[in-house]
C-alpha cells in the first residue's frame, strides 16, 4: 500500500548485460509505468527540455529526447519541444534538431519573446510572471530535466526546469532580482565599504559610486566579509537567498495550473551531474556519480527523491572548480557543500510543497528494465592473452 507519490527509479547499474536492462530499457519501462502513451492520444504534448548553450554538452542526450518523442507519437500524441530558444540559437550544434528529435522545437514565448500569458504575483519586486504561450497551448506536459548543481538555489531539476525555462527573459531577470529586494547594507553605518570587496575571494561584492552590491548568485556564504565588517553595516541573510527559491515555486505553480490532473509527467536524468546550470554554456567534470533516471507524476516527489538518492553520494572533489570552496560539513547535501548552506537544495522542496505543487512523501520503486525477470549471472571477461 502506497503512502506517498510513486517515483520510479532506474539505476545506471545493470542486473544483466542486455539492452532490455540497460538505462534505455529502464527509460522505456519508466515511460510505461507512467502510462505516457495512454495519456497523449490526440493531444498536443509539450516537452520542456533544456537544450544547453555555447559549448555545453552535458544536457540530456538527444537520443533520449528522441526516444521520448517517439513514444509520444506512438501513443497518438502531437509532441513539440520548448526551451528559451532566444538564448540558444546554436542548439543544432549539440544535436538538437527537429530531424534528429522527431518533432518541432519552439521558443517558449515565441521567436521574439512576446507570446506569453501573464499573471500577477506582486512578490518582492516581481509584479507579474509572463509564461510562454507555446507552453500554454499544450494539453499534456512532459518535464524532461537534467539534474545538476545550481549556483542560485543549490540544484536544478524538474521544478527549476519549469520555473525558469517556461518564462520570458524579462520575467527571468526579475525573478533573479528578488535576491536584491530585502536590504542587506546600511549606508549610514558604513565606514569601511571599500574594504568589503577585498574580503570576498569570489568577487561577489562590488562597491562603486557609493553603492554596495552583493551578487548572491555567486555567494557561498563563507562570511569573510562579515568578519571584515567593523561597522556592522552588512548582513548576509537567508532571506535574500530564499526569495529566489520562493519565486521559483510560484512560477512553477503557474505553469502546472494550466494542465489537468494526470496530464503532467516528470522525468529526471541524473547523469553527468555538473556543478552549474546548463545555461552557463560549458561542461565541467561531473561532481557526483551517475545516478540514473527517475519518473513520476508528482514534481515535488521526483525532485525530493532525486536529492535523497544523492545525499550520501561522495562529492568528486577533484572535479569541483577551483573557483568554488568545498564545505566539509558532512550534514550538508553535496550541492550545498559547494554552493553554501543557505542554498540547501531542500529549500526548493519546502516552498514547492507549501504552494501545493505536490508532496514530498513518496514511494520509490526500482525499475530493472523491460523484459522477463532477469537472471543475475556473474560478469564474464575475456581471458588474458598473457
Amino acid at each position: 500500500m502506497r503512502s506517498g507519490s510513486a517515483v520510479y527509479f532506474g539505476s545506471v547499474t545493470s542486473c544483466t548485460p542486455s539492452p532490455e536492462y540497460s538505462l534505455i530499457g529502464k527509460f522505456d519501462h519508466i515511460m510505461e509505468r507512467l502510462a505516457i502513451k495512454e495519456s497523449v492520444k490526440d493531444k498536443n504534448v509539450v516537452i520542456k527540455a533544456h537544450l544547453g548553450s555555447n559549448v555545453g554538452f552535458s544536457t540530456v542526450h538527444p537520443f533520449l529526447v528522441g526516444r521520448l518523442v517517439a513514444a509520444v507519437k506512438s501513443g497518438g500524441g502531437r509532441p513539440y519541444i520548448v526551451d528559451i530558444m532566444e538564448q540558444y540559437p546554436d542548439a543544432a550544434k549539440r544535436g538538437y534538431t527537429s530531424e534528429v528529435l522527431g518533432c518541432p522545437i519552439l521558443p517558449a514565448a515565441g521567436p521574439v519573446d512576446r507570446y506569453y500569458l501573464e499573471t500577477e504575483v506582486d512578490f518582492k519586486g516581481v509584479k507579474t510572471l509572463k509564461m510562454g504561450g507555446n507552453v500554454r497551448d499544450a494539453e499534456v506536459l512532459i518535464d524532461l530535466s537534467h539534474v545538476k548543481g545550481h549556483n542560485s538555489i543549490g540544484y536544478g531539476a524538474a521544478i527549476k526546469n519549469l520555473a525558469l525555462g517556461c518564462f520570458t527573459q524579462e520575467t527571468r531577470g526579475a525573478m533573479h532580482a528578488t535576491m536584491q529586494y530585502d536590504p542587506y547594507w546600511d549606508r549610514e553605518k558604513s565606514k569601511d565599504a571599500e574594504m568589503l570587496p577585498k574580503a570576498c575571494p569570489f568577487g561577489c561584492i562590488e562597491y562603486k559610486d557609493g553603492n554596495l552590491r552583493v551578487e548572491f548568485n555567486a555567494c557561498n556564504q563563507c562570511m569573510r566579509c562579515m568578519a571584515t565588517d567593523t561597522d556592522d553595516c552588512l548582513q548576509i541573510n537567508r532571506q535574500n537567498f530564499l526569495a529566489f527559491v520562493e519565486i521559483n515555486a510560484l512560477a512553477a505553480r503557474f505553469v502546472l495550473s494550466h494542465f489537468d490532473e494526470g496530464r503532467g509527467f516528470f522525468i529526471n536524468v541524473a547523469t553527468d551531474i555538473t556543478q552549474y546550470c546548463d545555461c552557463w554554456g560549458f561542461t565541467t567534470g561531473q561532481i557526483l556519480p551517475d545516478l540514473g533516471l527517475l519518473g513520476s507524476k508528482d514534481i515535488v516527489a521526483i525532485d525530493k527523491a532525486t536529492l535523497d538518492l544523492l545525499v550520501d553520494k561522495p562529492l568528486i572533489k577533484e572535479n569541483v572548480s577551483q573557483s568554488l570552496e568545498i564545505n566539509d560539513d558532512p550534514e550538508l547535501h553535496p550541492f550545498a557543500r559547494i554552493h553554501g548552506p543557505y542554498k540547501d537544495p531542500y529549500n526548493m522542496i519546502r516552498f514547492a510543497e507549501k504552494y501545493g505543487l505536490g508532496s514530498s512523501s513518496y514511494d520509490l520503486e526500482e525499475i530493472l528494465g523491460l523484459g522477463p525477470e532477469p537472471v543475475r549471472t556473474p560478469a564474464r571477461y575475456p581471458k588474458s592473452k598473457t
